[in-house]
């Protein structure tokens, strides 16, 4: 069941995120081509002055629409009116709010796979011909070079970890200071942007706490303090959505 939450909820994404994507690659595409000539066309340099500007304002359009997706689908989708069909499903609460972290996580995974796939496109259509194939016959040599190395992979993946972690660190949070401003029935906005500082104020403070003792900050303490936050706003969040969630 917590695969059709998923891609029930990644459907409802894919009307605003896929048009956006898309004309990300093709603004991509014309910097790419306008790049080639707008030293030697005048009217090219304007269009690719204009071009980059978009691209410009789709990246941070895609940043925006990605937080503000995350804090509506889960405020109306399980704080709102669509709640009552919501939580009349066989799922258990703790199903939804994995369905929309992960969702969350999800986009913005997709989200930076298409800037770095906007970014080759710009790239590889802003050189010539020649350009391109000598770089290609460079990533074969140092390809056909490169011998594996166990602690690149295996530093690799723990940044990746890291990244993962801390993102979901951060939906987590948002969605449980969310939930505490459900509380406050005049002012449920106000509530939960305070709690949301407060929650940062409190991990501040944690992260404070810990740098003035002598504890070595390795990568297994880090997971395990990425690890804690996540448990403790899961648990703030799937509390009061599971005991104390009020639709009236």
């Amino acid at each position: 069941m917590l695969g059709k939450l998923i891609k029930y909820e990644m459907k409802a994404g894919e009307r605003f995120f896929v048009p956006l994507y898309a004309v990300m690659i093709v603004m991509a595409a014309l910097i790419g081509l306008t790049s080639r000539y707008q030293d030697s066309v005048k009217s090219m340099s304007y269009v690719f002055g204009i071009a980059m500007l978009l691209y410009g304002i789709l990246i941070v359009a895609a940043i925006v629409l990605t937080i503000y997706l995350l804090v509506e689908r889960f405020y109306h989708n399980l704080l709102g009116n669509e709640g009552y069909l919501m939580f009349t499903l066989p799922v258990s609460t703790a199903s939804h709010i994995c369905a929309k972290v992960l969702t969350a996580l999800i986009w913005m995974i997709i989200g930076v796979g298409m800037v770095m796939l906007s970014s080759l496109v710009m790239g590889f259509l802003s050189i010539s011909w020649q350009d391109l194939q000598r770089i290609v016959e460079g990533i074969s040599e140092m390809m056909a070079n490169f011998h594996f190395d166990g602690d690149l992979l295996l530093q690799s993946m723990e940044i990746l970890m890291l990244v993962a972690l801390g993102s979901v660190s951060s939906i987590v949070r948002i969605y449980a200071a969310i939930s505490i401003g459900h509380f406050w029935a005049d002012h449920k906005v106000l509530g939960a942007v305070l709690s949301f500082i407060g929650f940062t104020i409190l991990e501040v403070f944690v992260m404070i706490s810990f740098a003035m003792t002598d504890i070595s900050m390795d990568i297994w303490l880090v997971y395990f303090y990425d690890l804690l936050w996540i448990a403790v706003y899961g648990l703030i969040t799937w509390y009061v959505l599971d005991r104390h969630l009020n639709l009236e």
